[in-house]
């Protein structure tokens, strides 16, 4: 699909509130099912949250918020400071803009982000049961280098493959 997509950076602390609904209406939808709802109540508070995101943003992570025509459909963050490799802290897409090739067009973006950065790979981590994310990033060229566990607080754990993909001159 050619949907016309505007790429919006966050800068200030209210882009981050304005930012902490709509990351909390893609996760309850899609994690829901694979962690329970209980663990996304957690997980919000703690990344998705607007001091949380606007907390890495400070450290150096480029936000950014993905209009469709004159929607939100999305939202990214990935490390702005990166030496060697950048890694993708966020990649989520709303459900009503799913399977229409905005991944593949971030990914794109990052990609050229990366390149710029002086950076030869992309990093992410990915819930194991998130399989159609996996079969997306895997279709990419992403490569699962490790599987990882870890306490996130509260008996919470995120249990994850760490998937690399090498960036190639665009």
């Amino acid at each position: 699909m050619t949907d016309f997509l505007d790429i919006r950076f966050l800068e200030t602390s209210n882009d981050f509130r304005q930012l902490e609904p709509f990351a909390a209406s893609i996760w309850e939808q899609h994690y829901t099912p694979i962690i329970g709802g209980d663990q996304v109540a957690f997980m919000l508070d703690k990344y998705q949250s607007a001091e949380a995101m606007f907390d890495q943003f400070s450290a150096g992570y480029k936000y950014a918020v993905v209009i469709c025509g004159d929607q939100k459909a999305g939202y990214f963050a990935y490390d702005g400071k990166a030496e060697k490799e950048v890694f993708i802290s966020k990649l989520y897409i709303h459900k009503d803009f799913r399977r229409r090739g905005l991944g593949r067009r971030i990914l794109d973006f990052i990609a050229k982000e990366t390149h710029a950065l002086g950076c030869t790979a992309m990093t992410l981590s990915v819930n194991k049961d998130n399989s159609d994310s996996i079969q997306f990033y895997l279709a990419y060229g992403f490569q699962t280098i490790k599987a990882q566990k870890v306490a996130i607080g509260e008996g919470f754990y995120m249990d994850d493959y760490v998937m690399s993909c090498p960036v190639h001159r665009q």
